[in-house]
């Protein structure tokens, strides 16, 4: 429910042993005391005043930063297919009715900057090529690979 990760008994994983021992990987899911795994009350009580402490922290900021790698919506290119409300593993992309979609289709995918995770999913199987991951389009891919390629060359030139 919360796309947290378990250990073979079931418990929830930490992010990191040391470094982030109340963290999940998932974002914004903090583990403390018989949920982490069997442990005494001291120690409970302990890591959930940590778990406050990072949850304060985040609570505190006003206005969370999202990293670069989201995916975003061309809503004129959207058929409303539903395709990338079915792959996306966080569930964030949903049909809103207030957007127009291509041939004047009521609703069309939104997809919320702040809870994307920039897996990347939904780009790769929306069928009518209306979601882009920011900062690797489908045009700044190629001309990624357009740059390369001639520098390839260019080497390959000149070492001959």
């Amino acid at each position: 429910m919360f796309k947290a990760s378990t250990d073979t008994d079931g418990f929830f994983l930490e992010a990191h042993v040391k470094l982030r021992p109340v963290d999940s990987a998932t974002d914004g899911v903090f583990i403390t005391g018989m949920a982490h795994y069997p442990k005494l009350l001291d120690e409970s009580l302990v890591q959930a005043q940590a778990a406050a402490a990072r949850a304060a922290r985040i609570l505190s900021q006003e206005y969370l930063i999202a990293g670069g790698r989201v995916a975003c919506v061309n809503p004129a290119l959207c058929t409303g297919c539903l395709t990338c409300v079915r792959v996306c593993p966080f569930g964030v992309p949903k049909i809103q009715a207030n957007l127009t979609g291509v041939g004047g289709i009521v609703g069309a995918a939104f997809i919320e900057a702040a809870i994307c995770q920039g897996c990347g999913s939904c780009v790769a199987e929306c069928p009518a090529r209306a979601i882009q991951l920011m900062h690797y389009t489908d045009a700044q891919m190629i001309a990624k690979v357009g740059a390369l390629v001639e520098m390839l060359a260019v080497e390959k030139a000149e070492a001959s």
